[in-house]
């Protein structure tokens, strides 16, 4: 979709699904209208609205986070599944608040009148985006982290959504960002796997740990063989 108002109009029509918690693409989607949105604000040279989506996405996060951990393939402990139900539960009570409020309300009004794109100036804030993941990756192969890693894979999706926006191919974003997507997952879980574990004991729960630590440094070797870096050194 390269039309902002089809992307606030997504945003509205997956607002109860994401309230009601019936499928996990509600909030799913919700935060990806929300991201794209803010990039269509980038072209436009916006800083309006801009803290608005973001509080729209992070406040959504926990909730999708836990989402993904209970809705993904691997076998989890019964215990570590009841405490991620219970947690998603308690993350779930902040939606409403979010999600069926004036604010949000206000922020569909202000989105629905969002001007279409200047293909010239966005074009010069794509480059920029562009420049601006260059510099993550440069960054990225001057010192290899996690944290380095991440960053790039944000910056790689901007550019990828400003080029959907602007009808140019994103084939190369699109795959490597699914692939960083994928660690990004592992480390979610992990950081749920080591709450869980600070408090209380569970072996089916360390073996896991352990099996997606092995998976992660798997992922990350591939990585950094893909983006030519040097696996020792993060």
């Amino acid at each position: 979709m390269r039309d902002a108002q089809a992307w606030v109009e997504h945003l509205r029509a997956h607002l109860p699904l994401a309230l009601s918690g019936e499928d996990p693409e509600g909030v799913h989607q919700v935060r990806v209208a929300g991201r794209r949105l803010r990039v269509y604000l980038e072209l436009l040279g916006w800083r309006v609205l801009q803290d608005d989506l973001r509080r729209l996405v992070r406040g959504a996060g926990r909730v999708r986070d836990l989402e993904v951990a209970l809705t993904g393939p691997l076998a989890l402990s019964p215990a570590f599944r009841t405490y991620l139900e219970e947690e998603l539960r308690l993350a779930r009570t902040n939606l409403p608040g979010l999600l069926a409020s004036p604010w949000m309300e206000g922020l569909l009004r202000a989105l629905a009148v969002l001007p279409p794109l200047d293909e010239e100036r966005a074009a010069k804030k794509l480059e920029r985006l562009a420049a601006r993941a260059e510099a993550r990756l440069a960054a990225l192969r001057r010192e290899p982290s996690l944290e380095a890693l991440h960053a790039y894979r944000r910056a790689l999706r901007r550019v990828r959504y400003a080029k959907e926006f602007l009808g140019l191919p994103a084939k190369r974003e699109k795959a490597l960002q699914e692939a960083l997507g994928g660690l990004q997952d592992l480390e979610v879980l992990l950081g749920l796997l080591g709450a869980y574990l600070a408090q209380t004991q569970d072996p089916e729960a360390l073996a896991l740990r352990e099996r997606l630590e092995a998976e992660r440094q798997k992922g990350l070797a591939e990585v950094w063989a893909h983006l030519g870096l040097d696996s020792g050194r993060a």
